[in-house]
């Protein structure tokens, strides 16, 4: 034994520093790849059950109003005998003097003349046919006969998207009275219509 040598590290057989090199890279690779996973997977998470308190919030349980003695109730148009029924009813519970239904081009209007005793039933048709033309009639209408509230009766899934674009026309009081979607397809397809309806009532149309 010569004084002053110190013994070589073990070293595994057939392995080169290299080798060991190698190793170490892939070990740390790895490491990161899955760390990276958990950050995508806890951010996809954080996501998705943002998205789902969202579409909670604005579309299953908006802010909705119970009726109120009104100027007028308008039925907003496209959908059919729920929303039609529900504008009726508090036509004749006596919530406000006019009932006003807003329908399609190539809808008759005497169908909906309705026969309520000291109510007024009138129909409008939208220019253009959507939620922004509708708010545009509602705020001509009333101008013209004086309303400074109204009642607005339209499924929940819409009500969040009408009270903005109504009340970007209309100065008045809205209350808004929903009515639920029927079925699951109907919730998930009103869902997916409506988040794209916002945006671009946001985004494209910013204005009355």
């Amino acid at each position: 034994m010569v004084v002053g040598d110190r013994a070589a590290p073990a070293r595994t057989e057939g392995e080169t520093p290299a080798a060991r090199g190698d190793a170490e890279g892939h070990r740390r690779l790895r490491f990161l790849r899955s760390r990276w996973a958990w950050i995508l997977a806890a951010t996809a998470l954080v996501l998705v059950v943002t998205f789902c308190v969202l579409t909670t919030v604005l579309f299953v349980y908006p802010d909705l109003n119970s009726p109120e003695r009104s100027d007028a109730i308008v039925v907003l148009g496209g959908h059919g005998l729920p929303a039609v029924d529900k504008g009726e009813q508090l036509a004749r519970e006596g919530y406000a003097p006019t009932l006003a239904f807003s329908l399609q081009p190539w809808v008759p209007c005497e169908p909906w003349r309705v026969k309520i005793p000291h109510v007024r039933v009138l129909c409008f048709r939208a220019n253009p046919q959507s939620t922004q033309g509708e708010a545009r009639s509602i705020a001509h209408l009333a101008a013209h006969d004086g309303w400074k509230r109204i009642i607005v009766v339209l499924p929940t899934t819409q009500a969040t998207r009408a009270r903005l674009r109504i009340g970007r026309c209309y100065a008045g009081q809205i209350l808004e009275v929903g009515f639920s979607p029927q079925g699951i397809s109907e919730w998930l397809y009103q869902f997916a219509y409506e988040w794209a309806a916002l945006a671009k009532a946001l985004v494209l149309q910013p204005s009355c």
